[in-house]
């Protein structure tokens, strides 16, 4: 079985964080560790983030750092793609209106998702990702000349309503998206998605051009390479010690399922029964430890071996970095003779027909 390990590599959704602390010194220890096994991943630049801090920094605003944070982004990033590592596209929205003010980003949340994207500032969707995609190759192409971005990722998850980002993607070239996971679902003030129906049977399918994530039967444009996801009941995934220690931790933590909008109202009794449930949820391998290792490699080997052959992962540098057990998923993969390829290497593989 293949893996796909991929990090959204990004400050928190509301603007703050720091670059060197929760980008690139937890995104080097990462890369370290790669290469020490000799395994390969892709990282989804947050491209509208990227390209704010950029502009703050041209115009003398230091924001305060001491040193150029938009040229370790790009030296990082270079680096990894000549290493063998894959660099692709990742949007949240709430950027585009984004103002640095009284030492601190102020971002607009009420244009959180991308499938329903305000068009604001001369931006759409199709800007959006052409600029997004031709801004990664300006990083990429001075080190590697044929690089070209292929890949999407939609901030928070947020790809519904697709039809106008198949459109997008399309124009713009990109050929494939992840942003779905099999029973994922979220009908929140920020994010909103039901991928419910999804199963969690397919390695990718040919995305319908009105709903990516319904098959096509006749267009074979854009592929959707799902993200992994697993049902669980919803106390193990607020009580895993990496995750309370990254709630500790982390300034501000990832939107959840588990959110004030959900339980703010309800009784005591209500609540532990909502923790009791199931919910499907997202594998993030920087914050689960061995022992859910366990439950994740058991519902692989009984549930998923015999149909799949390819399991993209994701993390977020900013979490709080479980080093131990990243190795320990790396040596369990590694045991059962599985394999890490990058996004763009499973691209080739599922549509031997295109060069890349």
């Amino acid at each position: 079985m293949n893996f796909v390990l991929t990090l959204d590599y990004e400050l928190f959704g509301d603007g703050s964080g720091n670059v060197f602390r929760h980008m690139i010194e937890p995104t080097n220890r990462v890369l370290q560790i790669c290469d020490k096994y000799g395994i390969k991943t892709t990282l989804f630049l947050e491209v509208v983030e990227y390209l704010k801090l950029k502009q703050e920094w041209d115009r003398g605003n230091t924001m305060g750092y001491q040193n150029n944070p938009v040229e370790a982004i790009e030296k990082q990033l270079q680096d990894a793609a000549v290493n063998g590592h894959d660099i692709q596209l990742h949007i949240h929205p709430q950027w585009v209106d984004a103002r640095y003010e009284n030492e601190e980003w102020k971002v607009d949340l009420s244009n959180w998702r991308l499938g329903s994207f305000r068009e604001t500032g001369g931006y759409t969707i199709e800007r959006l990702l052409e600029e997004g995609k031709r801004t990664i190759e300006n990083i990429i192409c001075p080190v590697l000349p044929d690089y070209e971005c292929i890949a999407l990722r939609a901030g928070g998850y947020n790809i519904m309503p697709s039809d106008i980002v198949y459109k997008a993607m399309k124009k713009t070239g990109l050929k494939l998206d992840s942003s779905v996971f099999p029973g994922g679902y979220e009908e929140g003030e920020l994010s909103n998605y039901d991928y419910r129906f999804v199963s969690d049977k397919l390695d990718y399918w040919w995305a319908n051009p009105e709903d990516m994530t319904q098959m096509s039967g006749n267009h074979r444009e854009i592929l959707e390479v799902p993200i992994f996801a697993m049902k669980d009941r919803r106390w193990r995934k607020v009580f895993n010690y990496h995750r309370l220690k990254s709630m500790f931790l982390s300034t501000k933590p990832a939107t959840s399922s588990l959110s004030k909008s959900k339980t703010g109202k309800m009784s005591y009794g209500e609540k532990i029964k909502f923790l009791w449930e199931k919910e499907s949820f997202t594998w993030d391998f920087f914050l689960y430890g061995s022992g859910l290792h366990h439950r994740f490699f058991n519902y692989i080997d009984n549930k998923l071996s015999k149909e799949r052959n390819y399991v993209v992962l994701i993390a977020h540098p900013k979490s709080p970095f479980n080093e131990k057990a990243f190795k320990s998923l790396i040596k369990r993969v590694n045991k059962r003779n599985g394999s890490f390829k990058t996004m763009a290497r499973c691209y080739a593989e599922m549509n031997p027909q295109n060069n890349h």
